[in-house]
Order: structure tokens, then C-alpha cells, then sequence
């Protein structure tokens, strides 16, 4: 291979599938066994889930690092930088370090094609364990049973909150999809499920497998501001700007259920310190409170909304939205019903799975007031000059889109915008 630069690598990955998404474990499990990526690896946590899957694997791989142990954590997608999707005790990924994973990929694939995700997929697991972590904490991308990560054994699943996401893929009800995401557990080894509600067919799944389920509610329980565990041990929850609960003590139940450390209350404490970036992300630029959140469904755009519900602003609430075009977009519209005094619209052109600013501008209710639509940027020159002390401005809809904003107002801090 000639040499090429992380970007090249990256614009190389985008353009050698056929196709952005391909379900199937087939192709990348022959070439994990060609790098030898499936013998012996790490203790292994594994996260699936319509929603929390995050903040589950922020927190756990907090709490294993804390714990003095070496963690290699991978997540998807990214908001700025590929390099965040792969890190080794909170340390992103070196640009060189990504381009001898994809060199060792791409000698190892032969004639066989792989995804985008399969191949980041297959550098995360190849980097964690050139490092020699002594544990890894994969976030499945999509699905679960045919996601890239599935081609590794968890030693723990989780499941968190299940929706109606990705039903091109995954089946067009919670009951389909619920076993498609209950396919990373393993027959007799723990499988924490954190949704308040699961569908009959998750458990029942689960149960068919010979699955060690911990459930909420059931199994372990969080009351106030207590966590009781599968165990029978009480903890006192750390608060954690912007994370709900029930995904903190999922966290908190897998590594109990991992027993790669012990747990304790002092370790538990030490939590609160964890910052995931885009999940109800808060920060003040000038008088202007602006919250950041990678809202992409129903049912995460309605706890935005409950969270701006109970935690009101004097002045005007805004919206900057974008968001792809395979997502339930007028249900996830009809969520924010009265709750923005004007819309604006950020334009993803260069996405090619979002939805055009003037399709998304059409399924607006005609009543609605529509500000700005454009770049980010734009949108948010233009906000600061009408935009007062009190006003909020949330900025949500996808990963893309928060990606953007963050970049915009991370140059910002750099030139002493923010209050």
C-alpha cells in the first residue's frame, strides 16, 4: 500500500463497499480469524440498545479504568473526530496507530469487502489488543445479532432502552427488534437488561437461550437515589450531568455481574466525574444556554423534552435541528409539540442519508416560526445577534448534527465566546 494519511484511509473506507450498512458476521469473522482476533481475547463487555448505549459503556469503562485496570473502549459513530471511536484508558486513538490497523486490515482481507464499520470494527479489537488490555467495552452499532461486534462472545451483555430505530434493518416493531438486540448475550453468562418495559419477545428469547437475564425491576432495581443490585448490595448513586439513571446502574450492575474488580462505594462515588459529550450536554456561550444532545428517535427526542420540561429557561427555547432521513421524523416532530418558539434548520447536504432542509422544512407544521437554515455556522451567527440572556438553544436530531455545532462552538471557546 502506497502511503496514505488517516483521511485517506477513511475516504478509502467510505467508497470500497458496495453498500454503507451489511448486516452478516460472515465476511468480518473470516477476517478476525485470518488477524487472529478471536483467540483468547480480553473479558469482554458488549452494549446494545436503541438508546443509552454511551453513557452504559462511558460509565463501565470509567469504573474498570478507575479500578486500575487497562481498557480499550469502542463506540460509533463519532462527533468530530474517527479517532474518538477508539480508545485505550480514555486515550483516543493515535492517527498512526489507526493507519497500522487499517495497513494490517487490509493485508489480512484478501478479496473479501468490508464495510465501513466492519473495519473499524476489526482496528478497534486488533489495537486493544497490540496494547494488551486486560478488558474491552464494545458498543454494538446497529442491531445486534449481525453487528460486527457480535463476532466476540461478550463475557457480559447489556441492553438498554429498546425503539423503534433502523427498521429498514431490524424489523418494524419493538418485539423484532428486541431480538435482534438480545442476540449479543450468551448462553449462561450475565445479560443485564436495563429497559423499564421489554418486550415479551427479548425476554423470551433470552430465556430460550439459557441467558443469565438481570432485570430491572426484577432482578435489581433503582429507587431514588439507591441502586440495589442483582446481589443484594445497596449503593448510593453518583449524579452524573446528563445521564439517566437507569443507564448509570446498568453500568453499575455489569461490573458487578464482570467481577473483573471489586465494586464499592468509594469506586462508585468516584463516577460522577464522567462527561459523555452530546447527551443532554449543557453549556453556557455568552447569555445564551445552548444544549447539545444526539437525539435521533422517539423516544429520545421525548426525554429531551421532558429534561428541558423540568428544567425551564425565562427567555426563548430555539431549536437547531437536523436529522437523517430513515428516522420516524413526524413522530419525532410531534414529541416537541409547543415546546420551541422558533425552528431552525441545519443543512446536511453533505450526508447522504439526511433529509433535505426543504423536505424537512415541509413536514414543519405550517405555524411554526422557521429562523435560519443553512451550515451551522450560519445559524449561529445569526442566533447570537438575536438571541438574549434567558434564551436556550438546543441543538439535536443526530450525531451529525451535534458533530457539527460542537466543532463550531469548540473554535468559538478558542476565540473567548464562551461565558
Amino acid at each position: 500500500m502506497p502511503d496514505l494519511s488517516l483521511q485517506d484511509w477513511l475516504s478509502r473506507l467510505e467508497s470500497q463497499h458496495p453498500v454503507e450498512i451489511e448486516l452478516g458476521l460472515d465476511r468480518v469473522a473470516a477476517v478476525a480469524r485470518v488477524m487472529g482476533l478471536l483467540d483468547a481475547p480480553p473479558p469482554t463487555f458488549t452494549v446494545a440498545g436503541t438508546n443509552g448505549k454511551g453513557s452504559v459503556v462511558a460509565v463501565l469503562s470509567a469504573a474498570l479504568q478507575g479500578a486500575g485496570l487497562r481498557v480499550g473502549r469502542y463506540t460509533s459513530p463519532h462527533l468530530l473526530h474517527f479517532n474518538e471511536r477508539i480508545c485505550i484508558d480514555g486515550t483516543e486513538a493515535a492517527d498512526q496507530a489507526l493507519i497500522d490497523a487499517f495497513a494490517e486490515i487490509e493485508s489480512a482481507r484478501g478479496a473479501i469487502s468490508l464495510s465501513y464499520f466492519e473495519v473499524a470494527t476489526l482496528a478497534a479489537l486488533w489495537l486493544f489488543r497490540e496494547r494488551s488490555v486486560d478488558v474491552q467495552v464494545l458498543e454494538v452499532g446497529l442491531g445486534g445479532r449481525l453487528d460486527a461486534v457480535n463476532i466476540l462472545d461478550a463475557d457480559v451483555s447489556v441492553v438498554t432502552s429498546i425503539g423503534l430505530d433502523h427498521t429498514d434493518w431490524l424489523g418494524n416493531d419493538r418485539s423484532q427488534i428486541a431480538i435482534e438486540k438480545a442476540g449479543v448475550a450468551r448462553p449462561g453468562r450475565p445479560c443485564i437488561v436495563a429497559d423499564i418495559d421489554p418486550p415479551a419477545s427479548l425476554l423470551e428469547d433470552l430465556h430460550k437461550r439459557g441467558v443469565d437475564t438481570r432485570l430491572i425491576g426484577r432482578d435489581w432495581r433503582v429507587e431514588g437515589d439507591r441502586l440495589c443490585t442483582a446481589s443484594g448490595a445497596t449503593y448510593r448513586m453518583p449524579e452524573i450531568d446528563g445521564l439517566l439513571s437507569e443507564n448509570v446502574a446498568a453500568a453499575i450492575q455489569a461490573l458487578e455481574a464482570g467481577q473483573q474488580c471489586d465494586l464499592n462505594q468509594s469506586a462508585i462515588d468516584q463516577l460522577s466525574a464522567v462527561r459523555v459529550p452530546g447527551r443532554l450536554s449543557r453549556r453556557d456561550v455568552g447569555p445564551v444556554e445552548v444544549i447539545l444532545d444526539v437525539a435521533h428517535n422517539v423516544e429520545s427526542v421525548s426525554r429531551l423534552i421532558q429534561f428541558m420540561n423540568s428544567n425551564p429557561v425565562s427567555g426563548k427555547t430555539l431549536a437547531v435541528f437536523g436529522v437523517m432521513g430513515d428516522k420516524p421524523i413526524r413522530d419525532m416532530l410531534a414529541c416537541c409539540s409547543g415546546a420551541f418558539d422558533e425552528w431552525n434548520l441545519i443543512d446536511l447536504g453533505h450526508v447522504p442519508r439526511a433529509m433535505p432542509v426543504a423536505d424537512l422544512a415541509h413536514m414543519l407544521h405550517p405555524e411554526l416560526v422557521v429562523g435560519d437554515h443553512g451550515p451551522f455556522s450560519d445559524i449561529w451567527d445569526s442566533i447570537k445577534m438575536r438571541s438574549h440572556a434567558g434564551d436556550r438553544v438546543v441543538v439535536f436530531g443526530s450525531f451529525f448534527t451535534v458533530g457539527e455545532a460542537l466543532s463550531v462552538l469548540e473554535a468559538g471557546d478558542h476565540n473567548g465566546e464562551r461565558g
